[in-house]
């Protein structure tokens, strides 16, 4: 288009030298004209004309010359006299003017028989200095002598009137011609300049447009906050490096990675700081990479490098672990100083895939499994990590099936009152059975409906199976036994479950103190307001709250005072060790202690032994719960032991297998 553009420039100069030089020439060619008429055409009209008038004179010359050859006396003169006289009255019919001023006869004496002194006439205007003078002999016929020299002044106005029209004529051809120049000429510069602003217009168009196709381009491939190239260039570019490595027989290697907790800065300090993050890391980066390498913005906190031209996938490790050890420095945000990490999964072509699509997944996949064993780090792509992919797949596409098909089912495992001997309560623990028997476990399937976004559908689930067996118990007298759930963080994140919880109970108010739920202490550790709102809610409510697991996070004992919570359950990890650990009877008495002294009950869970059993009613816990108890039980079964047989257990006499039936971890 500037070729073109350029080219138009050329011709336009050219016709706007052509249009000058038009001008010029016609200048030329009537200035020659004119000079022509001065000096050529005016002059020959103007002897044409001298030599017709003389020619005309001559004749009336002659005509007297007749009138001398029978002149013999001087009566004859007066006729000579009057033909002179009519030759001065002769005048153009159109314009009457004379054609003729003046008359000078000159006689020669001698050759007349008679006197001749009075035949000399000078008749008219003979001074005129414009007359035009003709000098014509009068011979003797006879003999040949000279008779007399007449001189006729004739009037010079037929060829100035000659000379006039001409002139004028050609004075007008002139005029129009001269105007139909300068109307061209004007016509011409004013076309182009008419031109000139258009193309100038024209031109402004053309590069206002290429800045726009630029701006639209860079929009269309650059991301516009990092200013790298997005993920429409990045899959444009990985092809062309894809073609360009199975030519060379060379490796090329995917890096994909995210930032470690990117979504707890976003909600901490604003998604503004969080864009000034991905700058920074995007500026942080790009200095590490190669000149030929390919960094791009995925999406999100997520960026995807493209190595090409390798000779192995060792040349990799170099420049990823500058990656990391780069984060290991901070970032200022202006508002905020930030320690952040990055986890990175890398696939290699061409044996982790021959295509884009298929590399950029494992890389993905690669990085998720570098994010579950710790973050900060990086993980190199195997075939083990597809099948898990696809069995996470497959999951999560069944799981929903499975939830709306009510395939899931919830067993029940009593907690036992160790001094009283009573089954007041169970914990309700979820399990996925299969056509064949066995058993997808909780803690497989569990995190994938926590990333998928189906956990709030699996915890409204277990609640109204909690809910339903509650009222089929209750309406038919069976022996009233509190149901503890288990609520996830992703339950209080999203609010619907426990809203849903609270709302239920609220309107069926005999549920309340027959409903309880488990939760872990990381809830609480990483809770706000709206959480301490929610589990107050919860327990005016008359809702049973235990905090499960206690002991394996990051305790801080600082937050029972602050939370309304109900029991405290010791995890099954310092009871199994228990018997032979100093250690975890220290902690164990701590938890109790504390527990009691908060008003808080504390209960065992993974009690499998009587020595476990014993030395837990040693220690002081108020319940326990486990195999030496009761291994989770179907409905039926947990109903046909526990609430149908309403007499109490002091002690427990016989001691259940303690393995389980489903493959699960015992409770």
């Amino acid at each position: 288009m500037m070729n073109k553009l350029k080219q138009g420039n050329a011709l336009k100069n050219l016709d706007k030298r052509s249009s000058w030089i038009f001008l010029l020439i016609g200048l030329v060619i009537l200035l020659f004209s004119i000079a022509n008429w001065y000096y050529e055409l005016k002059p020959r009209l103007e002897n044409e004309s001298i030599m017709n008038i003389q020619i005309m004179s001559a004749s009336r010359a002659k005509a007297i010359e007749s009138q001398f050859q029978n002149v013999q006396g001087q009566f004859d003169y007066s006729i000579i006299y009057n033909s002179i006289n009519e030759l001065l009255l002769l005048n153009e019919p159109s314009t009457g003017q004379n054609l003729y001023f003046g008359v000078e006869l000159e006689v020669d004496y001698d050759a007349l028989p008679f006197d001749s002194k009075a035949l000399n006439i000078y008749a008219g205007n003979t001074k005129c200095e414009q007359c035009i003078k003709t000098e014509n002999p009068i011979y003797n016929r006879a003999n040949g002598e000279l008779l007399a020299i007449i001189k006729i002044y004739s009037n010079p106005f037929f060829y100035q009137r000659l000379i006039n029209d001409v002139g004028n004529q050609l004075s007008i051809v002139i005029a129009g011609v001269l105007l139909i120049l300068l109307v061209a000429w004007y016509l011409t510069e004013s076309l182009f300049k008419r031109l000139n602003q258009r193309e100038k217009s024209l031109t402004h168009e053309i590069l206002e447009r290429k800045n726009v196709e630029k701006r639209l381009h860079k929009i269309a491939t650059y991301d516009q906050l990092t200013n790298l190239p997005n993920r429409y260039l990045l899959h444009m570019e990985f092809n062309r490096k894809i073609e360009e490595a199975q030519r060379n027989d060379h490796m090329l290697a995917v890096l994909f990675f995210d930032l470690d907790h990117f979504k707890t800065i976003n909600d901490i300090y604003g998604h503004e700081i969080g864009d000034i993050l991905l700058q920074q890391v995007a500026q942080r980066i790009t200095g590490l990479v190669r000149s030929y390498d390919l960094f791009s913005r995925f999406g999100g906190d997520e960026f995807v490098m493209i190595m090409p031209n390798l000779d192995g996938a060792v040349d990799v490790f170099s420049v990823v672990e500058k990656i990391i050890e780069s984060f290991d420095q901070e970032f200022n945000l202006g508002e905020a100083v930030v320690q952040v990490t990055t986890s990175i999964g890398i696939s290699v072509f061409p044996q982790d895939g021959s295509d884009a699509s298929s590399l950029l997944k494992n890389a993905d996949l690669a990085m998720y499994r570098a994010k579950s064993e710790g973050r900060n780090g990086y993980n190199f792509f195997t075939q083990n990590m597809n099948k898990d992919l696809q069995r996470s797949q497959w999951i999560e596409s069944n799981l929903k099936k499975a939830i709306n098909e009510n395939q899931l089912k919830l067993y029940f495992q009593p907690q036992l009152e160790i001094e009283s001997g009573n089954i007041n309560s169970c914990e309700a623990l979820l399990r996925w059975p299969q056509e064949d028997g066995s058993f997808i476990e909780p803690t497989e399937f569990i995190p994938i409906a926590e990333r998928s976004g189906l956990i709030n559908d699996v915890g409204n689930w277990i609640f109204d199976a909690a809910c339903s067996y509650q009222k089929q118990w209750t309406k038919r007298g069976l022996k009233p036994v509190r149901i503890d759930i288990n609520l996830s963080g992703k339950d209080f994140l999203g609010n619907k479950v426990v809203y849903h919880l609270i709302e239920y109970i609220a309107k069926n108010k005999k549920l309340a103190n027959k409903i309880g739920i488990e939760i872990t202490e990381n809830i609480l550790l990483d809770s706000n307001e709206q959480v301490i709102n929610l589990l107050t809610e919860l327990h005016q409510s008359k809702v049973h709250i235990s905090i499960d697991d206690f002991g394996t996070g990051y305790s801080s004992m600082n937050y029972l005072k602050h939370f309304p919570v109900s029991c405290i359950k010791i995890d099954q990890g310092f009871v199994r060790e228990a018997p032979n650990s100093r250690q975890d009877q220290i902690i164990m008495r701590a938890i109790t202690t504390i527990g009691h002294g908060l008003g808080m009950t504390v209960t065992a869970e993974g009690v499998e032994t009587l020595e476990h059993y014993q030395l837990i009613e040693e220690i002081g816990c108020d319940l326990i719960q486990g195999y030496y108890i009761s291994r989770p039980l179907t409905a039926e079964h947990f109903e046909e032991q526990y609430l149908l047989n309403t007499s109490d257990m002091k002690k427990p006499v016989t001691r259940q297998d303690s393995r389980s039936d489903t493959g699960q971890v015992s409770k």
